[in-house]
């Protein structure tokens, strides 16, 4: 009877272990999944330029050989007098080409190199005056502006 009663405890016990396993096992556990949406980055539109800076473009389609001064009215004031009432020794910088990159790049060169300049616009070339007594300041001007692939020469003249 002790055999019994505990064949009949060990099949309970199983029983038991084996439901309380399959309760374990088969549980419905809520899983929720959040996935995040891939998208493509969005196209940036650049803003339309307004009409203020359609200049730009039209002052790039421009005759190379037309010069103008970004200026309603100009106003300069040169004094050529010399000390004792006679001209004034100054020099003249003769340059091969006169298009607007040239005009820039002397304009430049002469700025960075503090030198006083006038440029005058007569017909459809500019003529560049520069006021140097130092020779060697004018002939660096030269070399320099052969860096930019423009020809020029320093003649002396008297205003």
């Amino acid at each position: 009877m002790q055999k019994k009663i505990l064949g009949i405890f060990f099949l309970i016990l199983f029983v038991s272990i084996s439901f309380l396993l399959y309760k374990l096992l088969n549980q419905k556990i809520e899983i929720k999944e959040d996935f995040a949406k891939v998208e493509s980055p969005t196209k940036i539109i650049p803003p339309q330029e307004p009409k203020e800076t359609v200049w730009i473009k039209e002052m790039a389609h421009k005759d190379s050989r037309e010069f103008i001064f970004p200026v309603n009215e100009l106003f300069m004031q040169i004094d050529l007098q010399g000390g004792d009432g006679g001209k004034v020794k100054s020099f003249r910088l003769v340059i091969d080409r006169a298009d607007r990159y040239s005009l820039f790049c002397i304009v430049q060169t002469l700025s960075s190199m503090r030198l006083s300049y006038v440029v005058i616009k007569e017909d459809k070339t500019p003529i560049v005056f520069v006021q140097e007594k130092n020779l060697k300041a004018l002939d660096r001007v030269v070399q320099e502006l052969e860096k930019y692939d423009i020809k020029s020469k320093i003649i002396e003249v008297f205003l």
